[in-house]
């Protein structure tokens, strides 16, 4: 009987500490610039890295096939559960993790317009889709990676102002791509 109540306990503390810690996660959709603040930053520090915050943005897509039409979806997700801050310790290094958002909203917007340009069949649109999504990804690594080491991760404010206004024009180059649903016909 006190093994059943001891795990009972336990399994209801997990439950307890499960719930309150799904309740406080999200993913935050990107919705222009200056969407983060601080508090959106709830995950655990990574004590290791000598980072002093990191955002954790994704490009997300789905579709779905009626027919031959294919109805791609495409956004830019922030999770705030996986990213992180050690303290908040100036605006200037939140303008830089919102950029790293913003480059993933870029490209997202880039993939949009790579997918619906493409001619896909019944046969190659998952492969293709893939293939697609797995080079903007790389891209996106490859532009975060330059983005931290030409601005040393903020710390260089003539950079870090130049690489801000290279992201915005970047987007704002897109801004035909910044749709969130794309009806595609099948050939």
């Amino acid at each position: 009987m006190r093994a059943q109540k001891t795990f009972f306990i336990f399994f209801l503390s997990s439950l307890i500490s499960f719930c309150s810690y799904s309740q406080r996660c999200d993913s935050i959709l990107w919705a222009g610039y200056n969407t983060l603040q601080w508090k959106h930053f709830k995950g655990y520090p990574d004590r290791n890295s000598s980072a002093s915050a990191l955002s954790e943005a994704s490009i997300n897509y789905h579709f779905t096939r009626t027919s031959n039409l294919i109805n791609f979806k495409f956004f830019c997700s922030f999770s705030t559960c996986a990213s992180w801050i050690k303290a908040a310790t100036s605006y200037s290094l939140l303008e830089h993790e919102q950029a790293h958002f913003d480059l993933a909203e870029y490209y997202k917007r880039l993939m949009a317009k790579e997918v619906i340009t493409q001619k896909f069949t019944s046969a190659n649109i998952l492969e293709k889709v893939q293939a697609i999504a797995t080079r903007i990804n790389s891209l996106r690594i490859e532009a975060d990676e330059l983005y931290d080491n030409e601005t040393n991760y903020s710390r260089n404010n003539e950079k870090q102002k130049e690489w801000m206004k290279k992201i915005r024009k970047m987007v704002k180059g897109l801004d035909d791509y910044d749709k969130s649903s794309y009806l595609v016909r099948l050939n």
